[in-house]
């Protein structure tokens, strides 16, 4: 049992470790918003691969019972390679206007807008992607950590003010159910 505990702690280390890492490459301030994209969306690839293919190619995601489908340009689609992580949407199931996946502990809001400063030039609509962060990524002091255990940073819209900037999400499960996150923090 000590050893599972373990083991789960060094793989949530690990994670909130890849997730450090990515924040800063994606927002680093002087980086042009096409690469801040690209960067966003190989983040996506990395925690949430695909069965075959690249969120960067991803034309469209539906969502198909239970299962999260990405379309591709050419008409072919692909799940998850772990179907599991794909847990709520809002919108419409053919055309979500957000999905929420989630790695062990860890939450990521993949928000689309046709009409967005950023998702009219994404070919996916792409207009945000937000993680749910462990406060011990961001803050280092324990007064800090204790303070808050959950943040939301988000990748693309890095201080601007944003449409997510809310106390409360609802969001449809993947069963039908209601799925609930709490308090964004835009930092």
């Amino acid at each position: 049992m000590t050893m599972s505990i373990i083991s789960n702690n060094q793989s949530q280390t690990n994670l909130n470790n890849l997730i450090a890492e990515e924040v800063l490459a994606v927002v680093h301030v002087g980086i042009a918003e096409h690469e801040k994209i690209a960067k966003a969306k190989l983040f996506i690839d990395r925690l949430f691969p695909l069965s075959s293919g690249s969120h960067q190619d991803v034309s469209s995601y539906v969502v198909y019972y239970q299962h999260l489908l990405a379309f591709f340009a050419d008409g072919s689609h692909s799940g998850l390679r772990q179907p599991k992580q794909f847990v709520a949407f809002n919108g419409t199931k053919d055309a979500p206007s957000a999905i929420v996946l989630q790695d062990q502990d860890c939450h990521v809001e993949l928000s689309f807008d046709r009409c967005g400063m950023i998702g009219a030039r994404d070919v996916a609509n792409l207009e945000d992607i937000q993680i749910e962060a462990s406060s011990s990524i961001l803050m280092e002091t324990t007064e800090a950590r204790s303070a808050a255990s959950r943040h939301w940073l988000s990748l693309l819209h890095v201080g601007m003010p944003s449409a997510n900037d809310t106390q409360d999400k609802l969001f449809t499960a993947k069963d039908g159910s209601d799925y609930d996150l709490k308090s964004i923090v835009n930092l």
